[in-house]
């Protein structure tokens, strides 16, 4: 089998394998039943390790495009379908809470967006869907010594479970740089999450029922919106320019919709990029 691989690319080699063949599943080209080559034999072929082959493997085993069976070879499995049952409706005899999983809809907007970009023409698409940065902008060396520092300093704590509110020393820290902008506040009020979406949940969950309305910026960040979606809110949306939300719109939704949260992202806003003016910002905090 020739399969086409860039050793310059920073695409793992064993990636570039796994979406090769899955491309090739998916599309039918290899047709269920068919024989892949054994994992020695392609690694030869590719010039390759047979680790790396036997990863892209893995990955298309643990979802469901190919089986393995020893003494014989692996091979393509058939497309997944769900047959229904006879003269039913339902999605066949799928437990009551997986029927209710697939009424929601199989395609989350993470993978509709990477369809998006897998069928553009362009050679090197740019997604903005996720406000990620440039990976080759990170400041590898940087990182590579701090986390060295840390593991001379603390050992194998630093590998360990630490408190559940977060490192005390970063809560100290945050808590000076408060203390220096005007905002007093002990480092026993302040959580460290492991990002903005586990905060997101914490906040909704906790403020929040089902059915409560909550007001956001159009456009704003996807994640978000689908945390909302799935906790049964309603979505009211403010359009957005260059200054940010359009707080003057604001007022006459707070009176139509008594929402309980807003919403925003102020500084360098997902995904437009605007930052609110402070006029903005002053009405914002008023009318809240």
């Amino acid at each position: 089998m020739r399969i086409p691989i860039d050793r310059q690319s920073d695409t793992p080699l064993y990636r570039q394998i796994e979406k090769f063949l899955r491309d090739g599943i998916l599309s039918g080209n290899l047709a269920p039943d068919t024989r892949l080559p054994a994992t020695r034999e392609l690694a030869r072929d590719l010039g390759i390790n047979r680790i790396t082959v036997g990863n892209a493997y893995a990955e298309l085993e643990a979802d469901g495009l190919i089986y393995s069976q020893v003494g014989s070879g692996t091979y393509v499995l058939p497309p997944w379908q769900i047959q229904p049952a006879p003269g039913a409706e339902a999605v066949g005899p799928w437990p009551l809470w997986q029927q209710d999983l697939r009424r929601r809809g199989d395609t989350s907007k993470r993978d509709l967006i990477l369809k998006l970009l897998n069928e553009s023409q362009h050679p090197d698409p740019i997604s903005f869907a996720g406000g990620v940065s440039d990976p080759q902008r990170f400041p590898v060396d940087g990182f590579r010594k701090v986390i060295q520092n840390v593991m001379r300093r603390d050992g194998i704590t630093a590998l360990e479970y630490g408190e559940i509110r977060g490192y005390a020393p970063l809560r100290s820290t945050i808590a000076h740089i408060l203390a220096s902008q005007g905002v007093q506040i002990s480092p026993d009020n302040i959580l460290i999450t492991a990002g903005s979406q586990q905060a997101l949940a914490l906040v909704t969950q906790l403020l929040l029922n089902q059915g409560d309305v909550i007001l956001v910026e159009s456009p704003t960040y996807s994640d978000a919106l689908g945390l909302f979606a799935d906790l049964g809110l309603k979505i009211i949306g403010i359009p957005v320019d260059e200054d940010g939300m359009q707080v003057e719109q604001l007022e006459k939704l707070l009176l139509q919709h008594h929402p309980k949260l807003i919403y925003t992202i102020p500084n360098f806003q997902n995904p437009s990029g605007t930052c609110m003016s402070g006029q903005r910002r002053r009405q914002l905090i008023s009318l809240a």
